[in-house]
């Protein structure tokens, strides 16, 4: 699931042919002891300024160890004792290519070595992203500062009484600002309520054949009017007896909006089957597929605020669902979320944790100095820091290495797309590895 404060910057690619090799215009370094930008930048001929601003850094920021940095070029210099595995892994490629590619004969290598870092051919994709609105000022420097990134924006949100009449947001122009740019504007429509996600109140919408065929021209009539090429259904927490009423709201407003030539997108909670797990009952992957135009997969959450720290999507878990969505669906639909958030979580006390960028989250191990830790079964970063009341937090978020074996899986599976929540809170690199690994649409 997603909370209002957990979604998607979302990417969709289109796979025409078989994979093949490029040169990636990117590496990813790990920070070793004694590691300064200034002697990074020296090693791999970097204006000190520009490479930090690459990773989220001002040129005096100290570095800690753990932390991934990218490097602009295709070269990559061996630092320490580290193993081809470890170089091959960072960048979500084998040994085996690492290795032809480099015309090695063996697995030994050297620090100071120099290697090139191949990877997976660029894919033409189209992207998007939630987009909250501000004002007109903000709005059009988000809009410029993102356009390079994005196809389309998903303007969150809309939501509805309990009699069927729609409650819009403020968007402040950025619908037609989004036009003049060449961006795609999407309206977003969820069931929140005062309470928060409430399924109890959308039931009631979908389960009433008057109330669910005036909600549906609630629909329509949002985006005729105000020029949206579509709509995103953000529908969270349903509860599992709707399952056929959810199936039956999507059918109808398929019809009604594919008349007009209009796109309906559906954000869907993970599965590993129909019925894996039970509480997700209500969204039926393979009836639902047939209905929209794309389905995102909100492949993420599974460690939250008030639940253990942990990964927040760990790649063992993503494959997982995908393995199920594209046995179900046809993966020209399926949108594969990539979170941009981090937790963060006290591990003494009271143990609910709160969300904040990823951005933020390096801003915090640098404050606070903290080594970075690299889950390598979940594919996931995590860092500890002490707090000024001496509160010990961990705090599990997303950057290069995580990012890259995403999306890595995204091709692999042959995906539509990938997405995240939401404009302005993901970090530089994420734009950069993205245009690096795809074109955008």
């Amino acid at each position: 699931m997603h909370k209002r404060f957990i979604i998607i910057l979302f990417t969709i690619l289109f796979l025409f042919l078989l994979p093949s090799i490029k040169s990636l215009a990117i590496v990813i370094v790990e920070v070793k002891p004694g590691d300064s930008l200034n002697k990074i930048s020296a090693q791999y001929k970097l204006n000190v300024k520009t490479f930090a601003h690459l990773n989220g850094l001002e040129k005096n920021d100290k570095l800690v160890i753990g932390q991934a940095m990218i490097i602009p070029g295709t070269t990559y210099y061996v630092r320490g004792s580290e193993t081809l595995w470890d170089i091959a892994f960072r960048h979500s490629i084998s040994v085996e290519l690492l290795k032809s590619k480099n015309n090695l004969t063996n697995d030994k290598i050297i620090a100071g070595q120099k290697l090139f870092i191949p990877s997976i051919s660029k894919k033409k994709i189209w992207t998007g992203t939630y987009f909250i609105p501000k004002n007109k000022k903000t709005n059009n420097w988000m809009l410029d500062h993102y356009k390079k990134t994005l196809t389309s924006i998903f303007i969150f949100e809309y939501h509805s009484t309990k009699q069927g009449n729609l409650i819009k947001v403020k968007e402040n122009g950025s619908i037609k600002q989004a036009w003049k740019k060449d961006i795609t504007p999407y309206a977003t429509f969820t069931n929140i309520s005062d309470k928060g996600f409430d399924p109890s109140s959308f039931h009631v919408l979908i389960s009433n054949k008057t109330l669910r065929k005036k909600l549906i021209s609630t629909i329509y009539n949002l985006l005729d009017r105000n020029d949206l090429k579509g709509i995103n259904l953000d529908l969270e927490m349903v509860n599992s007896n709707d399952r056929e009423n959810l199936n039956q709201f999507l059918k109808e407003l398929s019809v009604k909006l594919h008349r007009s030539k209009m796109e309906l997108i559906i954000a869907m909670p993970p599965k590993e089957a129909d019925n894996i797990p039970s509480y997700y009952n209500a969204y039926d992957y393979k009836t639902l597929g047939k209905y929209v135009d794309k389905m995102f997969i909100m492949a993420y959450n599974w460690h939250w605020s008030s639940s253990t720290s942990g990964p927040i999507a760990p790649i063992q878990n993503v494959r997982k669902s995908l393995q199920y969505a594209v046995s179900v669906v046809p993966n020209s639909k399926l949108l594969l979320g990539i979170p941009q958030y981090a937790y963060d979580w006290p591990i003494t006390g009271i143990r609910t944790g709160i969300a904040y960028s990823t951005q933020n989250a390096i801003n915090m191990y640098q404050k606070y100095e903290s080594q970075v830790y690299y889950d390598q079964e979940a594919s996931a970063p995590a860092f500890r820091y002490l707090d000024k009341n001496g509160t010990q937090h961990e705090v599990w978020f997303e950057d290069p290495r995580s990012l890259l074996a995403k999306f890595h899986l995204a091709k692999e599976f042959g995906l539509a797309g990938l997405g995240c929540w939401h404009i302005g809170i993901t970090m530089p690199q994420t734009e950069e590895i993205l245009l690096d690994e795809f074109w955008i649409q």
